[in-house]
């Protein structure tokens, strides 16, 4: 279903932000996304329709990218689409100034560490209390990265 990834703009927000609400447990803020679309990389994952179906912010320094956000809208999850949207991200990255891809993912996550460890990430470590949970507690992060080209 995936057809390429577009640079992401401020017109995109409006939808960004719904789809955020309903799919992440602690939505990033509208403000995150403009900061985001001021420092970093960031996609919006398009069907060959031109239909959006989802988004990736990455945070580039030096020779790295940071994955912070990758979200697929809830009608288009279970399709493949977090999946074709990683091997495109890979494939945008090959080639360039960036040698490896980070990021955290809840150790509770399971459907996302799936994901990052059938494209090839390998855990690195473990930051413990990093996520906030509902009930006030907190959740650790697993610690991923893969090395690009």
């Amino acid at each position: 279903m995936l057809s390429y990834l577009r640079v992401m703009d401020e017109t995109d927000l409006d939808w960004v932000m719904a789809v955020e609400k309903r799919c992440q447990r602690q939505p990033w803020s509208r403000d995150g996304f403009v900061r985001a679309l001021h420092q970093g990389l960031n996609f919006v994952i398009c069907d060959a329709d031109d239909r959006r179906l989802g988004y990736s912010c990455l945070l580039p320094v030096l020779d790295e990218l940071h994955l912070l956000n990758i979200t697929v809208a809830a009608e288009y999850q279970g399709q493949g689409i977090g999946k074709q949207t990683m091997q495109a991200l890979f494939s945008r990255f090959e080639g360039t100034q960036y040698a490896v891809m980070l990021l955290e993912v809840r150790k509770s996550n399971k459907a996302a560490r799936a994901l990052y460890q059938s494209v090839g990430f390998e855990q690195d470590g473990i930051r413990k209390n990093y996520y906030l949970v509902e009930d006030g507690s907190r959740e650790d992060a697993i610690l991923l990265s893969k090395r690009l080209g």
